[in-house]
């Protein structure tokens, strides 16, 4: 099953924060762009941003639920990570698809919480 969602960054420099992500995240993963837009792929999803008067548009589609998921938290984190002075966040416009996303990121941060102290637990046993 294919799940899609959009949403935007507003500001007044979507063109900024374009370049900025898109350089960022060539580090790591497929990343192609231009002024006016770009993909980031990841696993089978494929984020397209697109900068326009007053925002940095997102799209992002998958056949995979959860790369979509992760995806939407690349995209979203990093962005408000370098926006965080301006107070730049995403707007998902598919409420039903962002409360599946941030249940699946709570619990999947629970259990890399967990496995965490089990790590810790084993090195104070040893």
């Amino acid at each position: 099953m294919t799940l899609s969602i959009t949403g935007r960054a507003r500001t007044d420099r979507p063109g900024r924060y374009l370049k900025q992500l898109c350089s960022h995240l060539a580090e790591k993963l497929p990343v192609e762009w231009d002024e006016a837009g770009g993909t980031v792929t990841f696993e089978t999803a494929t984020s397209t941003l697109t900068a326009v008067d007053g925002s940095l548009e997102i799209a992002i589609t998958g056949a995979e639920t959860l790369h979509v998921y992760r995806s939407m938290g690349i995209v979203a984190g990093h962005l408000e990570k370098f926006g965080a002075k301006a107070g730049l966040s995403v707007e998902w416009d598919d409420a039903e698809v962002e409360q599946a996303y941030l249940a699946k990121r709570a619990e999947m941060m629970a259990a890399r919480a967990r496995e965490v102290e089990q790590e810790r637990q084993e090195q104070g046993n040893s």
